[in-house]
């Protein structure tokens, strides 16, 4: 039986001095199968021609050139050009240990899975900071419903990275152009179309933390996009998985809360035209808020806020002058 082709799909945008050694860690794999595709989403450095370079020494590195459009936007170009059974994402700053995909779709074929997920570490670039994706121990199965609900719940991470997915995971699944934090809308779909999903425990990739960078800098307009995430979270599980509604409704009200933190707080706040939307969905599910859920700084801005907006608004100034705005925010896992 031949191997089955793995399309990597990597999306390159101003990364220049990272894009050589993330590209090597893919060509160097023990599993050699692979189509490797270089979306230059009009990065204005030197990646374009590095990505052309690519290409003309390896035969199956595949080049897309477009103009910028973000993440999304790339990620969905590349989704539109595979041509390999399975599917994995790997973010140009990142970079893959030899063995990854060998172990993954060794794992894959063994179990009959439609998702392998792997384990990650946090770097600088030169040190490991801590794991990041903090899954199960190697060699555990678990039904694809099961894991879309602790997606849901934000119990296991919704990177894409995290994954090599069956082609069939991806059909009619598209990440939304134009929006922050787009994992979290758009990788739970790929789950639910798993029947089995398995788990590697091994640190296979590296993801890089630039102290900069929009995930590492928590502001009004991250906020709102992680909000519309959790709270297409909740849409679907009223549809799909009700048992898990109200946690699901809990989760998204939180995050409601610390966009709302930033309106009160930012004086330069983008998100006068999103208040009226998240205060409505505060308002309309109160009802549903399991208050013994939430950590007490979270329990405390929620009471606060269904008790008196003005109470809210002096309570988030409060925090803020304090130093203390981080209690108000989550960690995206």
């Amino acid at each position: 039986m031949p191997e089955p082709i793995i399309s990597i799909i990597i999306p390159v945008y101003k990364v220049e001095k990272y894009l050589d050694k993330c590209v090597r860690s893919v060509i160097g794999q023990t599993y050699s199968k692979l189509e490797i595709i270089l979306i230059d989403d009009g990065s204005p450095d030197n990646c374009p021609e590095l990505c052309d370079d690519y290409a003309l020494n390896d035969s199956r590195i595949k080049v897309i050139h477009k103009p910028n459009g973000g993440l999304s936007s790339a990620r969905n170009a590349g989704l539109d050009n595979i041509t390999g059974e399975y599917i994995a994402f790997l973010d140009s700053d990142d970079w893959l240990e030899p063995e990854t995909f060998e172990s993954m779709m060794t794992m894959m074929l063994e179990y009959t899975l439609d998702i392998v997920c792997l384990e990650g570490v946090k770097t600088d670039g030169e040190k490991e900071l801590e794991r990041c994706f903090k899954h199960y121990p190697t060699g555990t199965v678990l039904a694809g419903a099961e894991i879309t609900k602790k997606i849901l719940l934000d119990k296991i991470g919704s990177q894409a990275v995290q994954g090599l997915y069956s082609k069939k995971c991806w059909e009619n699944v598209r990440f939304p152009e134009g929006r922050l934090y787009e994992d979290i809308p758009t990788t739970f779909k790929a789950f639910a179309k798993a029947e089995k999903v398995g788990f590697i425990a091994e640190p296979f990739y590296n993801y890089r933390i630039n102290s900069g960078s929009i995930s590492n800098t928590p502001n009004p307009l991250t906020s709102y996009h992680i909000f519309l995430g959790f709270k297409e979270h909740f849409e679907y599980a009223k549809l799909y998985h009700a048992e898990i509604a109200d946690e699901c409704c809990a989760k998204t009200c939180h995050y409601a809360v610390s966009t709302y933190f930033h309106y009160c707080t930012d004086a330069k706040t983008a998100l006068d035209k999103y208040k009226e939307e998240v205060c409505d969905f505060l308002d309309r599910h109160k009802g549903e808020i399991d208050f013994n859920q939430m950590p007490k700084t979270r329990k405390l801005a929620l009471k606060a806020y269904y008790f008196s907006k003005g109470m809210f608004k002096l309570l988030c100034k409060l925090f803020y002058k304090s130093g203390l705005q981080k209690a108000l925010h989550f960690d995206i896992k």
